[in-house]
């Protein structure tokens, strides 16, 4: 097509391209400009009839409505949908650890026996081994330990700590801690 128009430019000496400013009135301009936007949309599967930033004001909140609706039925996820109820764009700014902690997944005994990786779930103290008891009890943890709180307060205790910088900090200690010395953590599993 375009060596098609440069032929015929070519040919006919009579014919000059120029630059109009658009969408001031001039008549051809304005014509083309409709013709072309008429062609687009009848050749074009992918044309939208809408600017693309409308489309997006549009999608944006259907799509996080959705993903809501899915995330307070989900079946996984349930100890984090306690503390981030409403989905965001927005990351909730958790490191490895905290995220860690909060999912209890990881080398935590607790975990490992969910998925059939340990034939129990003890804690090498005999309890059960959860990313609580090495918050609040296990002796080793002992210099990032904090107040174990009642059951009842349970949620809101990890929402606290989630959001003071120092309680982070010793949590972030706490789960390297386990990581890095498993060893100590984990019961022997025969």
């Amino acid at each position: 097509m375009v060596r098609e128009i440069q032929t015929l430019l070519l040919s006919h000496k009579h014919i000059h391209l120029r630059w109009l400013k658009a969408h001031v009135g001039y008549f051809g301009n304005e014509c083309a400009d409709h013709l072309a936007k008429e062609a687009i949309a009848k050749s074009d599967p992918f044309f939208l009839p809408k600017p693309l930033s409308y489309l997006k004001s549009e999608i944006r909140p259907a799509a996080l409505s959705i993903w809501q609706e899915n995330w307070h039925n989900g079946e996984t996820g349930c100890s984090t949908h306690d503390i981030v109820s409403r989905v965001s764009n927005k990351p909730v700014g958790w490191n490895r650890e905290e995220l860690m902690f909060v999912t209890g997944h990881g080398p935590i005994p607790s975990y490992l026996h969910r998925f059939n990786l340990r034939t129990h779930d003890n804690c090498s103290c005999g309890e059960i081994g959860d990313p609580m008891h090495y918050a609040t009890k296990y002796l080793f943890t002992l210099s990032w330990h904090f107040q174990t709180p009642s059951v009842s307060l349970k949620l809101q205790w990890l929402k606290n700590i989630l959001t003071n910088n120092l309680s982070r900090t010793r949590l972030r200690f706490l789960m390297r801690f386990i990581c890095d010395e498993n060893n100590l953590i984990v019961e022997d599993n025969h």
